[in-house]
């Protein structure tokens, strides 16, 4: 997908933020790919720069300049390695509100699947088979 195929998505089902908020830098996403290791997808980076002109609830953030005020991806992992049954290489990005969220597989970087993880039952099963996927799906997910 590109930039605008992601945008033209959001668009048809999320709301204009009302305030400016920073994308990520440069260095936001480099100190990301150290943490995990991996590459990420065209996808998910055009996916987070273009989150900051949207609301989207539960979305996590990649951006350590102004951002929507939910958390970090980077301190959601730490919390969740320290403190559950969380598997490494799986990367958050997308908190459903009942402790499960949506993750990416590190290990598959650019081209990883999208995961639900649920702490339920701290069961992690493939959600969709590409971050372009999930995007595509967004709209039936939200309204459905």
């Amino acid at each position: 997908m590109t930039y605008d195929e992601v945008e033209a998505v959001l668009s048809q089902v999320l709301d204009r933020e009302w305030d400016k908020l920073d994308p990520p830098s440069l260095n936001d996403w480099e100190k990301a790919e150290r943490k995990f290791n991996c590459k990420f997808g065209d996808e998910f980076t055009y996916f987070f720069i273009l989150i900051s002109k949207y609301v989207l609830p539960g979305v996590l953030n990649v951006s350590t300049g102004k951002n929507n005020g939910n958390d970090l991806i980077t301190f959601v992992y730490d919390y969740e390695v320290n403190n559950g049954n969380w598997i490494a290489n799986m990367i958050p990005f997308f908190e459903i509100g009942n402790g499960g969220y949506f993750c990416i597989n590190a290990k598959y970087g650019s081209i990883s699947p999208v995961y639900y993880y649920s702490s339920e039952d701290f069961n992690i099963e493939e959600y969709n088979t590409s971050f372009e996927e999930w995007i595509n799906n967004l709209p039936q997910f939200l309204n459905g």
